[in-house]
């Protein structure tokens, strides 16, 4: 990194913006701006001068502001500092300590005694989390059989997009085709005739177009359920899958609203199918991306940017560590789960046992597959349910706590992993900064492991 970075600090509280830098070990000068005044620190690979008692009291009294404010942080070469440091991690814990330790004559705190613990002995966070990093190479593991057992007890708890197909040769789309969907987390809604189609219980609709249509009024009825799906709320995807030779009917698709123009293949032959049918599904995935996506909102921007700046050369696993270690500060147990195109797979986490021979759930459990699609986070859960159950099997443990949250990295067009925390039954603490850090993390994660 070496641009300045700056942005508001309305959407990170500044005692999380420098939990957040403690764990990237930045190098440069930190400027944070609040109604309590400003702060301006000197940072060596995450670390900074220890500070007298005074410097403590005004820095606790502005990292406690979250409402208006501003920060600034600009790379510059190391420097070292002078005699011992503190970790941000540290300094944040004795500043907001500092009220509750009496000041020493001369309103000063010597090196001595800071290190030897009146200060940082209380404010030293826990041990670093142990982050236990799993193989990203997953075992070979399509999960079909824990899937059929979901569906065969616990059909409610799924949560499967609709991809909905009207065809006037159903045979293609059954069998293997049906089955590898449905490990996407898709469920296949199959229709001869567009009367049989209800956009409103669908997420995308495919067209599959093999012979040319003839008659006019048939033409008006698939061109009269395009305009239905464009004007539903929100809108449903239209995808056709056809031959392009007939220009003025390709027009009038367009015109009625379709997303997307596919054309099908001449031959027939398995190799050309299956590069049609992989084109198709890349296809529909964007589309189902399109239909989820929501604004996101603007004012968090210089915050995204500032957590990608800082974490982006570490890498994912690099990235999810420093984002678990930060949760580990208020959370006893954590776990990144990977999403895929037929799984959810454990990283990467801390407190839970996570082995690579355990650590995958299939697409389409509700409790994960909700989080995904939304972009919203899942607090509280219930423990009982199937999909919790499963859950914990997943993450090595008997049973989850109610009090546990699923939350997305990423945002909802763009999902690319699940954050699972909990503090083994007791409350949950407040998620607004780990969740902003979570979505923030998505983009890092999207661009990695593509």
């Amino acid at each position: 990194m070496k641009r300045i970075l700056s942005g508001s600090l309305k959407h990170l509280a500044p005692a999380n913006l420098l939990r957040l830098m403690s764990a990237a070990s930045p190098t440069g000068e930190l400027e944070l701006v609040t109604e309590a005044g400003s702060l301006h620190l000197v940072v060596a690979r995450g670390r900074v001068a220890i500070p007298t008692y005074e410097e403590l009291r005004h820095a606790g009294s502005v990292l406690r502001c979250a409402v208006h404010g501003g920060f600034r942080f600009e790379p510059t070469p190391l420097r070292p500092l002078d005699g011992d440091g503190l970790t941000l991690a540290s300094f944040v814990e004795a500043a907001l300590l500092s009220e509750r330790v009496a000041a020493p004559a001369g309103n000063e705190v010597g090196v001595d005694r800071l290190l030897s613990g009146d200060i940082v002995d209380l404010a030293r966070p826990a041990s670093p989390a142990n982050i236990h990093v799993l193989p990203r190479a997953p075992l070979a593991n399509p999960l079909d059989e824990l899937l059929n057992e979901l569906e065969d007890t616990a059909p409610g708890e799924l949560l499967f997009a609709q991809v909905g197909v009207l065809t006037h040769d159903p045979r293609l789309w059954r069998g293997s085709l049906e089955s590898g969907w449905r490990r996407r987390g898709w469920r296949l809604v199959v229709a001869t005739g567009p009367e049989h189609v209800e956009p409103e219980r669908l997420d995308v609709l495919l067209l599959h177009q093999q012979h040319p249509i003839e008659d006019a009024a048939e033409q008006a009825r698939w061109l009269e359920l395009i305009g239905r799906c464009a004007g539903s709320v929100p809108p449903v995807p239209v995808v056709w899958a056809g031959r392009l030779l007939d220009s003025a009917w390709v027009y009038q698709l367009v015109d009625a609203g379709a997303a997307y123009l596919l054309p099908v293949p001449q031959g027939r032959s398995g190799g050309v199918v299956d590069r049609f049918l992989d084109t198709l599904a890349v296809v529909l995935e964007r589309q189902l991306r399109v239909r989820q996506r929501a604004a996101e909102p603007t004012s968090s921007k210089p915050v995204c940017e500032l957590v990608e700046s800082l974490l982006d050369d570490a890498g994912v696993d690099g990235a999810l560590g420093s984002l678990l270690q930060i949760a580990a500060e208020d959370f006893h147990r954590g776990a990144v789960l990977m999403v895929e195109e037929t799984a959810l797979r454990c990283r990467a986490g801390f407190g839970y046992p996570l082995t690579r021979e355990t650590g995958a759930m299939p697409r389409g459990v509700g409790l994960l597959e909700q989080a995904i699609r939304s972009g919203e986070g899942v607090v509280g859960i219930d423990p009982e349910s199937v999909g919790a159950h499963q859950l914990a099997r997943t993450l090595g443990v008997d049973r989850l706590p109610a009090q546990t949250a699923v939350l997305p990295l990423g945002t909802c067009a763009a999902v690319g992993a699940v954050l699972v925390l909990d503090r083994e039954g007791e409350a949950l603490p407040d998620l607004r900064d780990l969740t902003l850090l979570a979505c923030c993390l998505g983009g890092i994660v999207q661009r990695h492991d593509a």
